[in-house]
């Protein structure tokens, strides 16, 4: 099975927005998930060497959420 990030939460969170239509792409280091109108995009840490990667990463979604829905 391919995975998206070496953190277990960050992968789980990845495919949960694959599955509501997002899409991802991948980077040398990191990946890119995209929303599917195009207007939102995050960066997914592939090898993150933070314990807080995937806090972070959970913020920035929400942040990308509140952005788009307020222009």
């Amino acid at each position: 099975m391919k995975r998206y990030s070496n953190s277990d939460q960050i992968d789980t969170e990845v495919r949960r927005l694959l599955e509501l239509g997002w899409t991802y792409r991948r980077g040398s280091k990191h990946g890119r998930i995209v929303s599917p109108d195009g207007r939102a995009a995050v960066t997914a840490p592939g090898t993150p060497g933070d314990r807080r990667s995937s806090l972070n990463f959970v913020r920035d979604l929400k942040r990308a959420a509140i952005s788009k829905t307020h222009p």
